[in-house]
């Protein structure tokens, strides 16, 4: 009956088991997919700012041909150039490892990993959005099912019933008998009287308890131990959680700051190319500028990035396996 009893036991202890491991390689998985939608990121802003240096130089080098430009300006331009093309061959580098590691986690019936035609479903900033809307009622979701506590539990309850077990093991066996007793054993329908009986008692009792004794109290320090295990292991996603809680704030704060940078360093390009157009700029300020809108956009995507990697994490740390958002 003890073994019955556990066995149903194990059944939900290895089904959140398994939902353990599907929710860690979820997690992985969705980890690498969000580095590479940064990564298609980086290449779609130096593709941009690539076609921007490229339209400069073309243009330096015509006003430096009917001498309105002077010629070492063709060669700021075009250095400028070589410099974005190194950045944006750099990123084409780096898309193409992020598409070997995220292969690992796509694997066909072939077993074979596809690595050839991954197209995204939404871009980084989608995500980001996306994110942010369910945030809320991400950190305030319930985690009773979540598989790390659902595993404790069902080890709980089969502990218990070993504990048990140990425990009958250790208590003496009386068993009662009572018959009634009948001369005529050759009748077809033999008569019984309630005067005429026999009872007796059979009491066993092991000789040594030393044994039994130690695997009773072995299975209810186990039981306790697992107790305790379960409630530090509560505290410690709920602190986990609580630490995210923090970090999303200060996340929140950052994306501000990061936009607003972003913002300004698109305006201080828009004013030093009218003031290059003018005569009043120099090829060097206007690039310099460009520089800075350009680390602001990566610093804003970066940010983004780890907010959604924040989200991911509370996803992983409630276990509901939900990571469609």
């Amino acid at each position: 009956r003890a073994d019955v009893m556990k066995s149903k036991e194990y059944r939900n202890y290895y089904s959140a088991e398994k939902n353990i491991q599907l929710n860690g390689l979820l997690y992985e998985s969705s980890l690498k997919y969000f580095d590479w939608l940064f990564n298609l990121k980086q290449l779609s802003l130096n593709e941009y700012f690539l076609s921007l240096a490229r339209q400069r130089l073309l243009g330096v080098e015509a006003l430096a041909s009917i001498g309105e430009r002077a010629a070492v300006d063709t060669i700021e331009a075009a250095s400028f150039y070589q410099s974005r093309l190194l950045d944006f061959q750099s990123a084409q580098i780096d898309n193409q490892k992020q598409i070997n590691e995220l292969a690992s986690f796509n694997w066909q019936v072939n077993n074979s990993p596809s690595i050839n035609s991954y197209k995204p479903l939404d871009s980084l900033d989608v995500y980001f959005e996306k994110s942010k809307n369910n945030l809320i009622n991400l950190l305030y979701q319930d985690s009773s099912n979540n598989p790390v506590i659902d595993k404790y539990n069902s080890l709980q309850s089969i502990l218990e019933i070993d504990n048990k077990l140990k425990r009958e093991m250790i208590k003496p066996k009386l068993n009662v008998n009572y018959n009634f007793l009948s001369n005529n054993f050759n009748s077809v329908s033999p008569v019984y009287s309630q005067n005429n009986y026999k009872w007796g008692v059979d009491l066993s009792f092991p000789v040594f308890l030393r044994k039994s004794r130690n695997e009773y109290k072995m299975s209810k320090i186990n039981s306790q131990n697992n107790s305790f295990e379960l409630a530090n292991k509560n505290n410690e996603l709920n602190f986990k959680i609580s630490a995210l809680k923090q970090t999303v704030n200060i996340l929140s704060e950052q994306l501000l700051n990061a936009a607003r940078s972003v913002n300004y360093n698109k305006q201080l390009v828009e004013v030093e190319k009218l003031k290059f157009a003018n005569g009043e700029s120099s090829l060097f300020i206007l690039n310099a500028r460009e520089n800075k809108w350009l680390e602001s956009e990566l610093k804003l995507s970066e940010y983004r990035l780890k907010f959604i990697k924040t989200v991911l994490s509370v996803i992983y740390l409630k276990g509901n396996l939900n990571y469609l958002f």
